[in-house]
């Protein structure tokens, strides 16, 4: 097919005219006798060529040289003298062999069907006794086929040289089958193709699988060369080998594709592509890039993919400098390769700062190394997804590093990972006499959860370190037992890589998850009736303790289990809490009793009966979980105060600690059994295959917060009923709810179990006589109340102060909420009975939680809330959502004397009445009743006081209204007497 580009338009007129001025000598197409025909230079014939265009269309001559115009082109090439140019006036076909320079051009196309001869062999010999022979294609097509049921040994025996330039394309088919062609092109020593300057080179093959049916076959190892340069292309395709016995191949900004050979793509030889160019080699059934050195530069890209050998193979130089890529995949399929191989001759391998190395998802080692290589830090080098499961042993799935010149250096964010060996090492297989230099894993690796024959032997878990993957001794965090885990991490040290001489088998991976084991936060009251049996001193010696309650924990699981409940359908957010009871159990391994190996074994239970969720978390007693012979054994808790001592008492002195409560941290004790001796197992997927992990365990603290009580724990702790009318001590107050209600631990959610003893905790009022280091809190509150208590007549106001609450009396007295209102009975003070009127003020907000110094602000700063109440036969009857401080009021009745503070469950108070010698309540004052002679002194406090100081002036105004009253009461003696 004719190209005329529209260029040439000018050039084609002036052409025409040169024609007519020769039109004599045409007519006849003789030349004068003496006038030499001249050689015509491929500049010279353009001219000629496109005046020749406008000829042709009228005639039936297919090629000129110089100015005689041929039939055919046999004839043209026949008659062409040595160094001709032929140029074609039209598409034409050639059937005759040659062995001359000639150069074609014109910008048609020559078709070949026969099988062309020369020299007296049965192919063209080219170059042949004279390898100084040039054959050009200039911007002409050639499409040479091998002829049907000749099969040749070859098509071209290539001597000489071969141009392919300015834009023509030469395209040879063999046909391995129909035609039985073994060889398209077969280059003796000193041969050349070169294709240049825009222009396409291709061999394809057909039929050739099994078959002899090179693309090119060199006669002498070395001796002939291909460049291919000025953005052109270069194509071999389809053929049984690409190129054979190691030509020297160029390619310089251009394309060079080998691909769907039916053996090697290529066969040894030196190659290098430069300034840009596109280098693959895919689909082949054997190797890929096979070569003695190969050299990429100037932003060249070599992407061998999907090759049944080797993707790329070099025997001697390995060069890739910072501006070129080369990607290395799918490869080694059909037997024990690998992507890339650098063998034992790459003395000076050098991959340079900047270049992109990509060895990804090969069937059988990603990079295997006999060589010194160095991938320069800055080298973004990728090796990942290859699988090594070749041959009757297979080492080193991502890099198999062997020999004794085996020394390979990777850059510090070197990714490799997810690749997989039969044998031994995943990511790496390091031989015992050779080095490698690699890195840390990378902060957001994570296993693939894929294994050699399509196994599920791996997990999809974070990855966070490099792990021992040695023969018979393979990583495995996820067994079907413990016994089968083998997670031997590898010190890295403290630089950015490792270097190890010697073997070593090692996969990216992590090692057991750590569960992190918390003590839930917890507030009791002093005393209780039961409490934790596993409380233990500083020596670990289970002390038990009625006081001290037992611990709930948390539990917090590794990422990557909780990502597991959410694949396995158990939760639906890694966030959602899953209920562990049900897929977590605890118990030692390695743990010894007198030389004898003895396992412990512990289960979860919800703490709670119904609802364990505590912001947002589910709370957990560990039970012992023992066998038939083994006798349970409680996980062992420690007390701790701020100074570091431990307690198996909730006892302690306000006046010490200077607050109205004690804290502590609480903890699991592990001297006795180390902490890696203890395994949490967590089964996500039940029997399913890969679902279990193992983890160790992290100790993080709890708090215990102790609130302070004045009396003893018979005395002031009562149960809560549900039915007033079934207690019969009268002395005692009592709290009721309905049967609906439930009962839970401080601000959570958790509900008490069947064993828990919910109680009311009716305490007095810290003052100086119940407590060392108390002080009048009572008649503090006292006097806040009658603030807001308008019914009572404070010069005749008698009052009860006392603290409640709810706590569980079988668990360390912890500090319980209900959640139905509660109604309580408070047991008429001394001296009154069903028909006293009283007032009742409560001080919502004042616990235990305060330091003394703080208590007498609070109470100043507080304001009361009056509660109605109901005189009953069993109490003054109240209802109410909170519990803190309440106090009691009444009038005195009339005719009592003394201003008397009424006697209670605890109180140490005489009744009060004329001439009673009782002791009034004051600040720190030790005073008998006022009355005519009264003998008053007041008493030094036990401790200093922080309440208001009494002035002198006040004391003068008490003194004349008390004489005001005795006049008073002298006048009415007199009276009735």
């Amino acid at each position: 097919m004719r190209k005329t580009p529209p260029q040439r338009l000018i050039a084609s007129i002036a052409a025409a005219c040169t024609l007519l001025s020769l039109a004599p000598a045409l007519a006849i197409a003789v030349e004068p006798e003496d006038v030499a025909t001249p050689t015509v230079s491929s500049q010279q014939v353009t001219p000629i060529a496109e005046s020749a265009e406008t000829l042709s269309k009228t005639t039936d001559v297919v090629a000129q040289i110089g100015g005689v115009q041929y039939k055919t082109l046999d004839d043209a090439v026949e008659q062409a003298e040595e160094g001709s140019t032929i140029v074609l006036l039209q598409d034409c076909e050639l059937t005759k062999g040659f062995n001359k320079t000639l150069t074609f051009t014109g910008g048609y196309k020559i078709t070949i069907n026969k099988q062309l001869t020369s020299n007296g062999e049965s192919w063209m010999c080219f170059g042949l006794y004279n390898t100084s022979r040039v054959l050009t294609f200039d911007d002409v097509e050639v499409e040479w086929n091998s002829e049907v049921g000749t099969a040749p040994w070859l098509m071209l025996s290539l001597s000489g040289t071969m141009n392919v330039t300015n834009g023509a394309k030469v395209v040879f088919t063999v046909d391995s089958g129909s035609t039985g062609s073994r060889n398209a092109i077969y280059m003796n020593a000193g041969s050349s193709i070169n294709v240049t300057n825009g222009s396409t080179f291709e061999i394809h093959g057909y039929d050739t699988a099994g078959k002899e049916g090179q693309g090119l076959q060199l006669d002498k190892t070395g001796a002939s060369e291909i460049n291919v340069s000025g953005k052109s292309t270069f194509l071999i395709d389809g053929t049984n080998r690409g190129y054979v016995n190691s030509p020297t191949i160029t390619v310089d900004d251009s394309t060079f594709t080998v691909q769907n050979c039916t053996a090697n793509a290529s066969n040894g030889g030196k190659f290098t592509a430069t300034n840009g160019s596109k280098i693959t080699y895919q689909n082949n059934a054997g190797h890929g890039l096979s070569a003695g050195s190969v050299t990429l530069t100037g932003g060249s890209t070599l992407t061998a993919d999907n090759n049944g050998y080797y993707g790329v193979y070099t025997s001697g130089g390995f060069t890739v400098d910072g501006t070129s890529t080369l990607t290395v995949t799918h490869n080694s399929d059909s037997g024990d390769f690998a992507g890339l191989k650098l063998a034992s001759g790459v003395t000076n391998g050098h991959v340079a700062a900047g270049a992109t190395v990509t060895i990804t998802d090969n069937y059988c080692s990603g990079l295997s190394n006999n060589g010194k290589v160095v991938f320069e830090e800055g080298v973004k080098l990728t090796i990942t997804g290859n699988l090594n499961d070749k041959g009757t042993t297979s080492y080193g799935g991502g890099i198999y590093n062997s020999g004794a010149s085996a020394n390979l250096t990777l850059p510090s964010d070197t990714v490799i990972y997810n690749n997989h060996a039969k044998t031994a090492g995943d990511d790496i297989f390091n031989n015992s006499t050779s080095t490698i230099f690699f890195p840390k894993v990378g902060a957001d690796w994570k296993l693939d959860g894929k294994g050699i024959d399509g196994k599920t032997d791996d997990c999809t878990d974070t990855i966070d370190g490099w792990y021992d993957d040695s023969e018979n001794a393979r990583w495995e965090a996820h067994p079907e037992s413990y016994d089968g885990t083998h997670v031997e991490k590898i010190d890295m040290g403290e630089g950015a890589t490792k270097t190890v001489t010697g073997l070593a088998a090692l996969k990216a991976a992590h090692g057991l998850g750590t569960v992190t084991v918390t003590p839930a936060d917890i507030t009791i009251y002093m005393g209780g009736d039961e409490g934790y049996e596993g409380v233990s001193n500083n020596a670990g010696a289970i002390r038990g303790s009625n006081s001290l309650p037992e611990p709930g924990f948390y539990f917090e699981l590794p990422d990557d289990i909780d990502q597991a409940f959410v694949d396995a359908g158990i939760t639906s957010a890694v966030n959602q809490a899953a209920d562990l009871s049900e897929y977590m159990r605890i118990y030692t391994h390695g743990y010894t009793v007198d030389g004898e190996p003895t396992t412990l074994s512990w289960k979860l239970e919800r703490y709670g009966e119904n609802n364990s969720e505590a912001y947002g978390k589910f709370v957990y007693r560990i039970v012992p979980d023992p066998t038939e012979e083994q006798e349970p054994v409680p996980v062992r808790l420690q007390f701790t105060d701020a100074e570091g001592n431990t307690s198996t008492s909730d006892t302690f002195n306000p006046a010490a600690v200077g607050a109205l409560n004690q804290h502590y941290t609480m903890q699991l004790y592990t001297e006795l059994v180390n902490a890696n001796q203890v395994v949490f197992e967590v089964d996500v997927n039940g029997d399913a295959e890969g679902g279990k992990y193992y983890n160790g365990m992290e100790l993080a603290e709890g708090k215990l917060n102790i609130r302070y009580v004045t009396g003893d724990q018979e005395e002031i702790v009562t149960d809560v009923v549900n039915d007033i009318s079934t207690t019969t001590d009268r002395t005692k107050a009592y709290a009721e709810v309905p049967e609906s209600a439930m009962f839970t631990i401080n601000d959570s959610s958790i509900e008490v179990t069947d064993s828990a003893a919910p109680s009311l905790l009716f305490d007095d009022v810290v003052t100086g006589t119940n407590t060392d280091g108390g002080q009048d809190y009572d008649e503090q509150l006292k006097h806040r109340a009658l603030d807001v208590a308008t019914g009572v007549d404070p010069d005749t106001a008698e009052y009860q102060a006392k603290y409640l609450d709810l706590v569980d009396a079988n668990n360390g007295n912890v500090w319980l909420k209900s959640s139905e209102p509660v109604t309580v009975y408070w047991p008429y003070p001394a001296g009154t009975d069903e028909s006293t009127e009283f007032t009742l003020a409560h001080f919502a907000g004042l616990n235990r939680e305060m330091a003394n110094g703080a208590i007498l602000g609070e109470i100043a700063n507080a304001t009361p809330e009056l509660i109605e109440t109901e005189n009953t036969p069993y109490g003054v009857k109240f209802t109410t959502n909170g519990f803190s401080p309440f106090v009691l009021m009444w009038d005195k009745p009339a005719g009592s004397g003394a201003d008397t503070k009424p006697s209670g469950p605890g109180a140490d108070t005489k009744p009060s009445g004329p001439g009673a010698d009782t002791k009034p309540s004051g600040p720190g004052a030790d005073t008998k009743p006022s009355g005519p002679g009264a003998d008053t002194k007041p008493a030094q406090p036990a401790i200093p006081q922080t309440g208001a100081s009494i002035v002198i002036p006040a004391l003068a105004a008490i003194i004349l209204v008390a004489a005001g009253v005795l006049g008073v009461i002298a006048l009415r003696r007199r009276h009735n007497g």
